[in-house]
Parts: C-alpha cells; structure tokens; sequence
C-alpha cells in the first residue's frame, strides 16, 4: 500500500514537472551544440523541482487514503469497482481536484495510450460517486 502510495506522489511530481517544463517559454537562442551534448540534460532519475502546481496536486491526492487512491486509479484503467468509502473521500476531494490528478496521470508517457479509456473511466466514476453519496445523505427537503 505505502509502495502505491509513494508510486503515486511521484507519478504526480513528475507529472507536473512536465507540465510545468511545457508551460515555460523555450529559450530564443538555442545553439546546436546545446542538442548535442548529453550534459546539457539532467540525469534521467533526477526529480524535477517542486512548483506550486505540484504541491497543488499533492494537497489533492492527500485527501483520499492511499487504499482508495489506488482504487480510484486501478478503476480508471481496468473499470473495476469503486467502493462507497471511497466514493465518499474521492467526491470530498472534489471534482477539480479529481479531473487535475486524473490529466496529470494521462500525461505520464506510461499511461497516455490508455488515456481516452482512463478519461472515460474517471467521467463515470465520478458521476457513480457523486450517485452513491446523493443515495447515502439524500439532499435536505424543502419546507414550505
């Protein structure tokens, strides 16, 4: 579980290194030596720096336990089943916060080709959730 959850976190750290790299405007004046050489680029397991989307995006998964977390994810790629626990936490966290975790991870290069099945996936079980809780604390009746 801790193996996932650590997993996870740095998914997201990547993640939104990425999306912060593409964000930046590229630099004017780009010799080519500069896309030669190999020292021009850090290590491939160096970690990119933390921004503030990054920190964003860890305040976001730090409101599902790592039980659901892992569930929430397994469901996005293989349809699996969503609990009630954690429908109940994934629907407290918000649906912004969902809909940015679930980009960050299609974004990754390891999960971009299932992305239309994951985006599809998180759509509906966003939707089962937020079904799920409604039927659990149905909405207060109007007094007239």
């Amino acid at each position: 579980m801790a193996k996932f959850n650590i997993f996870f976190m740095v998914a997201l750290v990547l993640a939104s290194g990425v999306l912060a790299s593409f964000a930046q405007e590229p630099e004017e004046d780009i010799s080519p030596s500069t896309l030669i050489d190999d020292t021009a680029y850090p290590p491939e397991d160096a970690m990119p720096p933390e921004t503030e989307h990054t920190k964003y995006l860890e305040e976001c998964a730090s409101k599902v336990e790592a039980e659901c977390g892992k569930e929430i994810f397994l469901g996005m790629f293989e349809s699996l089943p969503i609990t009630q626990k954690c429908c109940l936490q994934l629907v407290k966290m918000g649906k912004t916060c969902h809909d940015d975790l679930v980009k960050a991870i299609i974004f990754l290069p390891e999960y971009s080709p299932k992305a239309s099945l994951a985006l599809s996936n998180s759509v509906q079980i966003w939707d089962k959730c937020v079904l799920v809780i409604e039927q659990i604390s149905p909405a207060p009746a109007s007094i007239e």
